[in-house]
């Protein structure tokens, strides 16, 4: 997110039956001499059965190198996953539900609230209490603030995979692929992606060095972003180009920039997208810019290549990433419409 800091057996019943036959006896112990020494010769003469050879047991748990370096004993197949960070999308993206995870916060903020349902909210920052009661066998940990680490670890195997944003989306989920042996279905998601990048691009048809800008409003600040959130999608898989001035914030590896109105101009490019959000505070601050000189000015906002959209597109997980080539599609030819 966009703050300073942080702005995320089955029972196996075994039934034995046992079939119990028994013969008939004779009162004529004549008859039943031979009946019983057939029987001897039967036994003496057939071959001892061969024991089955015994299967060596799998092993229950594995040992796991993390970002930190450090060597953590987990769960050879979890099943009760707790995820701390910002992104519990990258896990959603391999068919992974947690049973708990950060949600305090982005709950409402993602893009996906869809596949939220049956995950606990943790809290932000997280409650050892919470997490503790859900009796999780690993936690996942991509949180910027790493005093939580040894905390979680007292608590359960803890594995750390970042400190929120560590690496760019791909390398992350391929390297959680790699942890719970899902390279197959990472390797099935970002090929249909990218053949929906393609698609888009050519829907789109960008012309070469058209410039983009999106420009973050949060309550009653105004924030230019850099090298996250939506500018990955628009730089990184569109063919947009960021402007002189974002360039100088994404070659600073910075996050955003928090501007006054009388700046905005030397961050916009061709095309501007407003990232936003209802509540009043954030309508309020929006209304004021909107209707200023200054903006009515910019030559984006006359020639109506202004594109607003939910500020739950500005996360970066997989599920997003996904879902805003299809918000991009769709307000680009509403636009175009016009």
């Amino acid at each position: 997110m966009l703050s300073t800091k942080k702005i995320f057996l089955p029972l196996t019943l075994l039934l034995l039956t046992l079939i119990l036959s028994s013969c008939g006896q004779s009162n004529n112990s004549n008859n039943a001499a031979p009946a019983s020494a057939a029987a001897t010769a039967a036994a003496t003469e057939a071959p001892a059965a061969t024991p089955a050879a015994t299967e060596p047991a799998a092993a229950t748990t594995r040992l796991y190198t993390d970002y930190k370096k450090r060597e953590v004993e987990i769960p050879a197949d979890p099943q009760h996953i707790v995820y701390v960070g910002s992104n519990p999308g990258d896990l959603l993206a391999l068919g992974v539900k947690p049973i708990g995870a950060s949600l305090s916060v982005i709950g409402t903020q993602v893009a996906y609230p869809d596949l939220l349902e049956g995950i606990e909210d943790i809290g932000y920052p997280f409650s050892p209490e919470k997490i503790l009661a859900l009796s999780p066998d690993l936690i996942i940990f991509d949180d910027w603030d790493e005093t939580g680490i040894e905390a979680l670890s007292q608590i359960a195997p803890t594995v750390v995979v970042g400190l929120d944003g560590t690496f760019p989306t791909e390398e992350r989920v391929r390297q959680l692929a790699e942890l719970f042996g899902r390279t197959a279905e990472a390797d099935t998601w970002f090929n249909a992606y990218k053949a929906k990048v393609a698609a888009v691009k050519e829907q789109l048809n960008i012309t070469e060095g058209e410039t983009a800008t999106s420009l973050l409003v949060l309550g009653s600040d105004l924030y230019i972003m850099g090298n996250k959130g939506l500018n990955e999608t628009l730089y990184g898989q569109l063919g947009f180009k960021p402007t002189e001035g974002v360039q100088k914030l994404i070659d600073a590896d910075e996050r955003f920039a928090n501007i006054s109105d009388e700046v905005l101009t030397q961050y916009i490019g061709t095309h501007m997208f407003i990232l936003t959000d209802n509540s009043s505070e954030t309508v309020a601050r929006q209304t004021a810019l909107t209707d200023s000189g200054l903006w009515k000015a910019i030559p984006a906002v006359k020639e109506g290549r202004v594109y607003t959209f939910d500020s739950k597109y500005n996360f970066d997980d997989p599920i997003t990433l996904d879902r805003l080539l299809d918000e991009i599609t769709d307000i680009f030819s509403r636009t175009s419409a016009k």
